[in-house]
């Protein structure tokens, strides 16, 4: 039957295959949701941002991206792309695959960049190619394993990383439910039929260093352990048997010396040595541009032309860029279309675009009581005006880590990324306001407890866990960020990061600390980098754990603790109030739980229990608001500490802001909730059973005040 495109759905999601390809691939739709399969080489950078209108940003990525800039020269400034090391080729890949793979590319593989070079092939030809890369020789890993753990395999695909380029599978369950199609809006890369190409050796020594045999490639690599890699290539195997020796085995390639001499001469008249390391005999010269509506770029190239399968997007826009060449570039396009080319915005984002759609944002897992950001991937917005350079490059390299709690890890790329703390420096870079010198000594008060501003009670410093929940580590940020940057975060940290559980101790630029540094936010801020830099002892505030005092008593401004809490969850957000009326917040629900008086909370548990218990308040009069089913609509975006240093919890209902604050005073507490009434009106308000609940009589619609008294 000759059908040359089929179309078809699968879970609600565009198919594209070749007619070739249909009976090859078939077997990878089961399971698998939002899968896009594609006929012309995909390119995920392109495909997410440049499809729908071709472009000379998107020309430019798919000359990169596909080769072009091999066989055509040209420096277009971005990571390189070249294909993988062949020597050894025949060691670690099955022999029919490879004869499938070079017969036709795209058949065996669906989306790769791989373009067809014998679409004119002579009898023989494909094999006498595959004889002469068989003499090139490599020293085999044949390293194997006790045993293999599918199941843990399974876990590994869909937590570290994974995920966020390749499809899930439909039956494994995230924690909040598998996603649905629909939810996909991007394509994934596909695979080939891996238990054709790869045995379980040679796909774990793969995954164990994917630049070692692609050091140009965008299979990055994942640190992990001898025991991890071999579950994983078990998974991706779909192997039956725990028992590494009951996987299959490489077929022994059989060697034809007769068919080397023609194999050679048809590997450099293919040019292959444009995109691949091979033997000096082989190499070959720049080919110099032709008219655009031939070659490469023509519907239908003629025999001996590389075919790619271009789709009409993809040669409309190679087109753009190419009548572009002499126009200059700004940096900001290469640094964006750099992070496109190695699919960084796959986990992050930049300016609010990219980070993974909602059908992958369910396998980022991570701290949960960290909200988002002990989830995913922080964003790449003024990263290079964030980032110290030397510390940049230690993240890039694999060097530095400072998200433990993160599942998804964070990828290694080799020299791809080796100019981009330096190009990002040049675009980010913006004119900083220079900080006054810092004092030590008020920069270790204002980290820790003692009178400063709690920064220890959610943050390690070095050795020292938190005091509550594990937010990442403070002492290195001398080494880690620009003080620039940092200054502009603590006075706004949900200006970079919407929805960060990170109050601002200084809104507005106005310190809610008035007593040090007589309220100076710059040299409140100074001080703080200094001492952090200056790596000089640890702030106040650190229990001793043979003092058996663990009671925190609110004196001068109120306390704020996470914890767990019965009736709250493990969201609580804990406020003590000097005048001895205290509440706990539900950051998950966002809504009040409990309020109560007297003494104010025992923290020993939580700060010393590595899997801490559901607490009770320490005091009496414990009041409750009503539980019920989370509103529809609602979601906790964290707080802010006011003027006054007292939490302004913030909600989102609907896309309109509601503010929610509490503040003790004698014999009770005083709760004021703000939104807009234009926009929103009306906001379900519940109060506790318990207590006597009076109105003020200013209070408005958008804008109502109650007092909360002990009965």
């Amino acid at each position: 039957m000759n059908i040359p495109n089929v179309s078809d759905v699968v879970d609600g999601v565009r198919l594209r295959l070749r007619a070739s390809s249909v009976l090859t691939l078939a077997s990878l739709l089961i399971g698998l949701p939002g899968l896009v399969l594609h006929a012309e080489p995909l390119v995920p950078g392109f495909e997410r941002f440049h499809a729908a209108e071709p472009s000379v940003p998107g020309g430019r990525l798919l000359y990169n991206e596909l080769g072009c800039v091999n066989c055509h020269g040209g420096d277009d400034g971005l990571p390189k792309r070249r294909g993988p090391e062949l020597a050894g080729i025949t060691q670690r890949i099955q022999g029919d695959w490879l004869r499938a793979f070079l017969s036709d590319p795209a058949a065996v593989r669906a989306g790769t960049v791989m373009p067809h070079l014998l679409s004119g092939q002579k009898p023989g030809e494909v094999e006498s190619v595959l004889q002469y890369l068989a003499t090139l020789k490599s020293k085999p890993e044949p390293k194997t394993t006790r045993d293999v753990n599918v199941e843990r395999g399974r876990e590994l695909f869909h937590t570290v990383g994974c995920v966020a380029c390749h499809t899930p599978d439909k039956t494994f369950q995230p924690p909040e439910g598998a996603p649905k199609a629909s939810d996909f809006s991007y394509p994934s890369v596909p695979f080939p039929r891996l238990g054709e190409k790869y045995v379980l050796t040679s796909l774990a020594e793969f995954l164990r260093d994917p630049l070692r045999l692609r050091p140009d490639g965008r299979m990055p690599r994942i640190e992990m352990e001898e025991t991890d890699r071999f579950d994983l290539a078990g998974y991706l195997l779909e192997l039956s048997s725990s028992d590494p020796k009951a996987a299959p085995k490489l077929n022994p390639f059989v060697g034809d010396v007769s068919l080397v001499a023609s194999g050679k001469q048809t590997v450099a008249s293919a040019r292959c040595a444009s995109c691949h390391g091979l033997p000096e005999e082989v190499a070959v010269q720049p080919v110099p541009l032709r008219q655009m509506d031939g070659g490469c770029l023509a519907e239908a190239p003629t025999p001996g032309v590389p075919r790619y399968g271009l789709s009409g997007a993809q040669r409309s826009a190679l087109k753009h860029f190419l009548n572009s060449r002499e126009i200059p570039v700004a940096e900001a396009q290469t640094a964006r279309l750099s992070l496109e080319a190695l699919n960084c915005l796959a986990c992050h984002e930049r300016d609010g675009s990219g980070g993974p759609d909602a059908g992958r944002r369910a396998y980022f897992q991570g701290d949960h009581n960290l909200g988002d950001t002990g989830r995913y991937a922080p964003p790449l917005t003024g990263i290079g005006r964030k980032l110290q350079p030397e510390w940049f490059a230690k993240v890039l390299s694999g060097e530095a880590r400072v998200r433990p709690y993160l599942h998804t890890k964070m990828p290694v790329y080799g020299g791809a990324t080796d100019a981009m703390p330096t190009l990002f420096g040049r675009v980010d870079a913006k004119a900083e306001p220079t900080l006054p010198g810092g004092d030590d000594t008020a920069g270790r008060k204002l980290l820790g407890t003692q009178g400063g501003v709690n920064c220890i009670t959610c943050h390690r410093w070095g050795a020292h866990a938190s005091l509550g929940i594990q937010a990442l580590d403070l002492s290195n940020i001398g080494q880690r960020l620009q003080p620039g940057w940092f200054r502009e975060y603590l006075i706004n940290p949900a200006g970079y990061r919407p929805g960060t559980l990170m109050p601002s101790f200084w809104p507005g630029g106005h310190a809610a600390n008035q007593e040090i540094l007589g309220g100076d936010t710059d040299r409140q801020i100074a001080s703080i980098y200094s001492f952090a830099k200056s790596a000089n002892g640890e702030p106040e505030g650190f229990p001793s754990a043979a003092s058996g005092e663990f009671e925190l008593l609110p004196k001068t401004h109120p306390v704020v603790l996470r914890t767990f809490m019965e009736k709250v969850g493990t969201h609580a957000i804990l406020v003590g109030f000097p005048q001895g009326s205290h509440l706990a917040y539900d950051g998950k629900a966002g809504r009040p739980s409990l309020a109560w008086q007297g003494k104010f909370f025992d923290a020993y548990t939580t700060w010393f229990s590595r899997f801490a218990p559901f607490e009770k308040p320490l005091g009496q009069h414990v009041v409750v608001w009503p539980q019920a089913a989370p509103e529809p609509g609602v979601r906790f975006e964290g707080y802010r500490l006011d003027e006054k240093r007292v939490p302004v919890f913030l909600l989102n209902v609907g896309g309109v802001r509601v503010s929610d604050r509490f503040e003790a005073v004698e014999g009770g507490l005083v709760r004021s909730v703000v939104w807009d009434p234009a926009r929103l009106k009306n906001f379900s308000i519940t109060h506790p059973d318990g207590v006597a609940v009076t109105e003020h009589p200013d209070s408005t619609p958008g804008a109502r005040r109650f007092n909360y008294s002990w009965k």
